[in-house]
């Protein structure tokens, strides 16, 4: 059996790029609108019932340029908050363990 050829598409010249300043940012809430708009965020963060930390999350990333600790570019804002919220209940849970508190006797 012969193999038949592969039709490929001539590439396209790549559009110049706009500048950022003309840019219209559409803050769809889907997560990939970088940097978030702030209301996002808070609606966002108040739908998961930690209202409270929005405003924690949005300084540490803002002061960070939107990369993650190792350096790379954050492309869904909302992968980084749901882990950020996912941690922040880990080291609630851990905290409470560590009380005095604590008995595992229920």
């Amino acid at each position: 059996m012969k193999r038949k050829a592969k039709r490929t598409i001539p590439r396209q010249p790549k559009e110049v790029r706009k500048s950022s300043k003309n840019i219209v940012h559409n803050h769809d809430g889907l997560g990939t609108t970088m940097p978030p708009d702030k209301d996002v965020l808070l609606i966002y963060f108040d739908q998961k019932g930690e209202g409270e930390l929005a405003e924690d999350f949005f300084n540490e990333h803002d002061a960070r340029g939107w990369k993650t600790p190792t350096g790379g570019k954050i492309f869904n804002w909302k992968v980084c908050a749901s882990e950020w919220i996912y941690n922040h209940h880990q080291d609630v849970k851990r905290r409470f363990r560590q009380s005095p508190f604590y008995s595992e006797s229920f």
